[in-house]
């Protein structure tokens, strides 16, 4: 090999090894598959709080998300974290809130605040959010976020 390849090819080897090991759609791929085991536990549950218990998991997945579904993935979280700090800010616990049956002593702007806050996780827009999130899954990823 002549010295000009010798250099060529020395300098094409680290541009294909870093093109390699870091690809953000294996991470990401890789992230779905870590957390699918407990974001099926979640979607199997009954308790109304068990969505929440995602957050971590859910906030993983949007830090690692592809471009492509980045704003979907915020869209999905930002609601949760605002249901999130109203019930935590207030001392409420979210497996046990009902609406119908709030808890004893909750002011009235309270309740219109957690009540708000739920809506907006039930809105068109997260509900749209979290179904494109779903299918990126299936389809790049090959795998559901949940089983």
């Amino acid at each position: 090999m002549t010295p000009v390849r010798l250099l060529l090819a020395a300098l094409a080897l680290p541009l294909a090894a870093g093109a390699c090991s870091d690809d953000p759609q294996a991470d990401y791929c890789d992230a779905v598959r870590a957390h699918q085991a407990d974001l099926t536990e979640v979607a199997a549950s009954d308790d109304a709080g068990a969505l929440l218990d995602a957050l971590d998991a859910y906030d993983d997945l949007a830090d690692r998300a592809p471009r492509d579904v980045a704003d979907d993935w915020e869209a999905v979280v930002t609601p949760l974290h605002g249901l999130d700090d109203v019930l935590a800010e207030h001392d409420v616990d979210p497996s046990s809130y009902s609406a119908e049956d709030p808890p004893a002593g909750l002011d009235a702007t309270v309740r219109r605040d957690i009540e708000a806050a739920a809506r907006e996780v039930g809105s068109e827009r997260t509900v749209t959010a979290m179904a494109a999130v779903e299918q990126h899954a299936l389809d790049v990823c090959g795998t559901p976020l949940a089983r």
